[in-house]
Parts: structure tokens; sequence; C-alpha cells
């Protein structure tokens, strides 16, 4: 008898576990959901910035600044606000970014979508990253204002000399 009620138990927490665990992963999905993507460009002297650079490799003597976008459901935003945190190569915050809110759709008339872009720009050329030769692979990270967990997938990306 004994037996049997420490399997039951064994049961129920090991059931409990996994209903936890599937609660925190959907909650987890439901989340990176949200955001679709962060991508990293750099606009080169007087040239607009590439949209799709791989890899995602910059040059400080060829940029001026980084440009960030999220791509985001705007649902998300109503009353929130979108914040892009950039790591350093060793991991340290080296600046959080607030991202404007993109503009209502209703708006202009334009084709609905079920993202919208997002866009922030970090200076390079005279910053401390110059400086202090920050140079190596560094990380964007996108979080919805009070959440913990990133919304997106971070994106990495290199500051070369």
């Amino acid at each position: 008898m004994r037996c049997s009620r420490i399997s039951a138990v064994a049961v129920v927490v090991t059931s409990m576990s996994l209903f936890a665990g599937n609660a925190a992963a959907q909650e987890t999905a439901a989340r990176r959901d949200g955001c679709q993507a962060v991508w990293v460009t750099a606009p080169t002297f007087g040239k607009p910035a590439p949209r799709f650079r791989k890899p995602l490799n910059f040059s400080a003597a060829e940029v001026l600044d980084l440009e960030f976008q999220v791509l985001i459901r705007p649902d998300l935003l109503a009353g929130r606000s979108l914040e892009l945190k950039i790591l350093t190569p060793k991991g340290h915050l080296y600046q959080t970014l607030a991202l404007p809110a993109p503009s209502d759709p209703d708006a202009a008339p334009q084709r609905r979508s079920r993202y919208r872009t997002v866009t922030a720009r970090l200076p390079v050329a005279g910053t401390t990253i110059v400086n202090n030769s920050l140079y190596g692979a560094w990380k964007a990270e996108a979080y919805l204002a009070g959440e913990r967990n990133a919304c997106a997938k971070a994106r990495s990306f290199v500051i070369n000399p």
C-alpha cells in the first residue's frame, strides 16, 4: 500500500511539472511570436542601408551609425513601449534604446500588414565603441516594456575596427 501511495504521488508531481513546463513554453512562444525579427543594418556614407546584409559584419571606419529594425505586431504596442538592449562583446549592457511606436495604420491609407517596422539608430563613429576599441560580436535584444523575456530571438552582429 505504501508503495502505491509513493507511485501515485510521483505521478501527480511529474504531471504537474510537465504541465508547468508546457505552460511556460507556451508563454515564451507567445511572447516570441510578438516580434518577428530584429535586423541590423548600416548606411555607409550617403548610401541607404542595405536591407539584408550577411554576414552582419560592420567596419567602424566605414559606418557612422547602425540602424536597428524590429518587426512587431501592432496590437502588442498598444499602451506599451519597446526597448532594444545592446550588449557588448563581453555581454555587458552598452545601451538601451527606446523605440518609437510605429505610426497608426489607420492614419494613412496603406496595406494592412501583420507586422510593423520600428527603427532606432546607434551612433558608432566617435563613441565609446571606437574610443575604447569595443570590437567583436555584439547582440541586440528586443523587449516589450515590463517583460523579462525578449520578444524575438537576439540578433548578433560584429563591429570591426
